[in-house]
């Protein structure tokens, strides 16, 4: 069901949801802009923690997989094919057994290949819904086990025929307890058993609307660290809106510079 007939059966005019669309988008990008300026300031400071470790400020320790995107709906041809996939904790190492906000990236490309650099798309989501709420959903995520959790885009993402969504990627049904001691040896069993496969959803304002499955085939022996996400890969139209992206657009570069300087 296409955003516009949804809202339409609520109630709203046909004719004003694309300019309904237009001033969300005009509004969340100005406040896209907002946050790239206030990314200046917090990005220094990630700068010199990233300078300092050699790594990511947060989500320093990842694994990258190999992933399938498929579309069930057409607004989400565009993005179907084969993609890089990183999954990360923002601050704990893979063993954890504490709390922590997972992470997962998504690099689309148009040919599968294992060159971390290459892609036109990406989308990163985390498995919190707010910085209000981070900490509490924090508490709530299941740090040991990355396919035990939903994520969300968090900030609103431009999607052609939706216009401003919030993206969610909605975990399979729980599995079978016994898969590992840690996170990796769990996603390595669900690889195997080919369980390790995400819905992805919108949240748009008619509800819910379906836009198909991520599926992860195989955990990559690749340098996650190549993996570099820029709010300005756009090449499937997916375009970030919003003050996080915003800040996102400046700290992501700055902490990669640092990065570079250092040699990781």
């Amino acid at each position: 069901m296409s955003l516009l007939r949804g809202v339409a059966r609520a109630g709203a005019p046909r004719d004003h949801v694309p300019g309904m669309r237009v001033l969300a988008a005009i509004g969340l990008a100005i406040l896209f802009a907002i946050g790239a300026g206030l990314g200046l300031a917090i990005g220094a400071v990630v700068f010199f923690v990233s300078w300092r470790r050699s790594a990511r400020a947060v989500h320093a320790d990842g694994v990258v997989c190999r992933g399938e995107l498929t579309a069930a709906d057409r607004s989400a041809a565009r993005l179907a094919g084969p993609a890089l996939v990183r999954l990360s904790g923002a601050l704990e190492g893979q063993a954890t057994t504490g709390t922590d906000v997972l992470g997962v990236e998504i690099r689309m490309q148009r040919t599968a290949r294992n060159d971390a650099a290459h892609g036109d798309q990406d989308l990163v989501f985390g498995s919190f819904e707010s910085f209000a709420t981070a900490a509490r959903d924090r508490a709530r995520t299941n740090a040991g086990d990355y396919l035990a959790n939903c994520y969300s885009t968090v900030t609103p993402w431009w999607l052609t025929s939706h216009g401003p969504v919030i993206l969610r990627l909605i975990a399979a049904p729980a599995a079978a307890p016994e898969r590992g001691s840690d996170r990796l040896a769990r996603l390595d069993a669900d690889l195997v058993t080919d369980r390790a496969r995400f819905s992805l959803v919108v949240d748009a304002p008619a509800g819910r609307v379906a836009l198909g499955e991520l599926r992860l085939v195989e955990r990559l022996a690749i340098d996650d660290r190549a993996l570099r996400v820029s709010m300005f890969r756009q090449g499937r139209g997916v375009r970030p809106l919003g003050l996080r992206n915003g800040i996102r657009a400046t700290v992501y570069p700055m902490s990669q510079l640092a990065r570079r300087l250092r040699g990781g």
